[in-house]
């Protein structure tokens, strides 16, 4: 790794250990209430609406919960939802809660069944983050599984997060991927 790599992974450490700390200040149900109007704000982007098929996430205790708006859309819409394998997300159709099993990281509960091939059917990505900036820089947990699973999608992608991980600006380097949106409250 380079000075500079070196650098910007020092800088990325700092900001996840800052917000880390400004979300546990909030309670898990004060997360889950944040969480609505963002939620609210999604349902109303045209991007949204238009979508027939929705990548999402099944929401870990300090994300913008998602679990019952997972739910909810999936009666109307075809939801995927990624799956962790090794180093990569395999994504898979959400088919209901009796439908998902533990995960093999972080037990985030994950579809069941075969993974979804038909990448171009996916016309819109929802995704966490750790932190974002105002040019729509993203900043996961590190793994850069989502970087590398973005790589290959077209679709819009819109991250998620409560207003505190919005910063002027984020480290970023050659492999993170920018969003189309960045939606917060």
């Amino acid at each position: 790794m380079n000075k500079m790599n070196q650098s910007i992974e020092v800088a990325k450490k700092k900001v996840r250990k800052e917000i880390k700390s400004i979300k546990e200040t909030y309670s898990y149900p004060q997360k889950k209430e944040m969480s609505q109007p963002i939620l609210d704000m999604l349902e109303q982007l045209p991007e949204f609406i238009q979508a027939k098929t929705i990548m999402l996430y099944w929401s870990m205790k300090d994300e913008v919960y998602t679990h019952e708006f997972v739910s909810k859309w999936a009666q109307k819409k075809k939801v995927i939802l990624p799956s962790v394998k090794g180093n990569t997300l395999d994504l898979k159709v959400f088919q209901g809660l009796d439908n998902l099993i533990e995960g093999e990281n972080y037990g985030i509960p994950e579809p069941e069944g075969s993974i979804f091939m038909e990448e171009d059917e996916i016309d819109l990505i929802i995704i966490p983050g750790v932190a974002f900036d105002k040019d729509n820089n993203r900043m996961g947990r590190g793994k850069a599984y989502y970087d590398r699973l973005l790589n290959s999608l077209s679709a819009y992608k819109v991250g998620v997060c409560f207003q505190f991980q919005v910063l002027d600006h984020i480290p970023v380097d050659e492999h993170d991927i920018r969003m189309d949106c960045v939606l917060y409250q």
